[in-house]
């Protein structure tokens, strides 16, 4: 195949991406997925290729060489969620459908569909630009719904010498704007998880038999939330968990007040009520304020009728959502110290399940105006949040590769990721493509 080749059809390279099952299941599929996407950047990106050894899946580090010494970096991946029961779809999930308007299958949306965006977008660029200055770098990992694990320590191992002169990160990953409006996010929350494990017998027992002689271990979790949040004050009692948690600046909330909101639209989508309608409040919420959650609770018999048992054990999962310079390593310290009582007594043993920090970028109006004028060189409308809700591993590209990074989602917000039915929408998929030509013709002209 001649290197550089214009790709005609841009559908046919994510319909082959989806068709290969990247799940952490199936490694065999992992593998060929990743070499898949290699090949994609060797022979139509003009890109040198490194398959990176991880410890876990491969990792793909590409270079589309340029002129300028230093560097912009594009990060996606390739593994994808199990599609869970395959009759609960409506279509093969590894087989891209196409059905009103959207591509339907397990990464349309999450990754498989953005990361195809970013490769046929930087194609069309490569195509129109031979001769370059910027250089331009992927990194693609094979891990990150398994938590990225990996991650970190790749790049640390990568940051001075194939990484050493990247300067601004583009991560494509996450969803767009529920209005539909492209968005670029500065920052995003981290996240602190674990999952608790209570044991107070080695069976479940008869409450007349047991009830005030044996501990039950639903209220032993109740001690345990009443250790960790107080709920009348919305406090996470860990003493020094606010360390860090930054108010948003007036530019924050300038960027909040441009923002669309629809507080019933919002109400539809989530199914709930929300605990606040004010427009400033509910994103001030979602992007500068740390959150608790208990995501799931197992214990004791919810079946039909009356069984009075006093249960032996339970599993329970807590996150907490992290911003500012909040730091996980704090709050894993003191975790430790709140709930070793209970755990010196047996009842109580617990796993870390996520340990991610929260980033923030600074970005000058005139660093904006780059991805602004990208948005409209692409006619697309793009917004701008201070923070994004969710958690992606941008650390590592703040804090360990200390460049500028932005959160570039190019998928659309109801793309089910995760979950049955996963798409992207037919006019995200060419946007992106059109958004991210258009954002490197606008770095070939900026000096970095």
């Amino acid at each position: 195949m001649i290197q550089n080749q214009l790709i005609t059809d841009p559908v046919a390279t994510l319909r082959q991406a989806i068709h290969l099952r990247s799940t952490s299941k199936e490694p065999d599929q992992q593998d060929e997925c990743c070499h898949y996407i290699g090949k994609l950047l060797e022979n139509h990106c003009d890109a040198k290729v490194s398959y990176i050894e991880t410890g876990g899946a491969p990792a793909i580090l590409a270079t589309i060489k340029g002129d300028s010494t230093d560097s912009i970096l594009y990060y996606g991946h390739y593994d994808v969620m199990d599609p869970g029961n395959l009759e609960e779809w409506d279509s093969d999930p590894f087989k891209l459908t196409d059905r009103g308007g959207r591509y339907y299958g397990r990464g349309a949306g999450d990754n498989k569909g953005q990361l195809l965006a970013v490769i046929n977008g930087l194609n069309q660029f490569v195509a129109e630009h031979p001769k370059r200055h910027q250089t331009i770098q992927l990194l693609i990992e094979g891990e990150e719904e398994q938590g990225s694990i990996h991650l970190a320590e790749t790049i640390r191992k990568l940051k001075d010498t194939g990484l050493a002169h990247v300067k601004k990160v583009i991560v494509c990953d996450g969803s767009m704007n529920a209005s539909g409006d492209h968005v670029l996010r500065l920052a995003n929350r981290g996240l602190y998880g674990i999952k608790l494990h209570i044991h107070t017998a080695e069976h479940a027992n008869h409450s007349g038999n047991a009830g005030n002689v044996l501990a039950n271990p639903v209220i032993v979790f109740q001690e345990v939330l009443n250790r960790l949040y107080d709920e009348q004050s919305d406090h996470v009692q860990l003493p020094h968990f606010y360390d860090g948690v930054l108010k948003p600046s007036k530019a924050d909330l300038e960027a909040i007040e441009a923002l669309p909101f629809d507080a019933q639209q919002a109400a539809e989508v989530f199914s709930g009520k929300l605990l606040t309608t004010a427009k400033e409040e509910y994103y001030t919420n979602l992007m500068f304020k740390p959150s608790f959650n208990v995501s799931g609770v197992v214990s004791g018999y919810n079946g039909e009728g009356v069984k009075t048992i006093i249960p032996g054990d339970l599993s329970a999962s807590i996150n907490m959502r992290l911003v500012g310079h909040q730091d996980p390593s704090v709050i894993d310290q003191e975790i430790k110290v709140v709930l070793k009582p209970l755990i010196d007594s047996g009842v109580l043993s617990y796993e870390v399940t996520g340990n991610i920090p929260p980033a923030t970028t600074q970005a000058t109006p005139e660093e904006l105006e780059v991805f602004k004028r990208a948005s409209s060189r692409a006619e697309i409308s793009m917004l701008i949040e201070p923070c994004m809700p969710g958690t992606v591993p941008n650390y590592v590209w703040s804090n360990i590769l200390k460049a500028q990074t932005f959160t570039l989602p190019l998928a659309n917000f109801d793309q089910n990721n995760h979950s049955l039915n996963e798409n992207i929408t037919q006019a995200a998929f060419d946007q992106g493509i059109a958004l991210i030509a258009a954002l490197a013709t606008q770095f070939e002209g900026v000096c970095l």
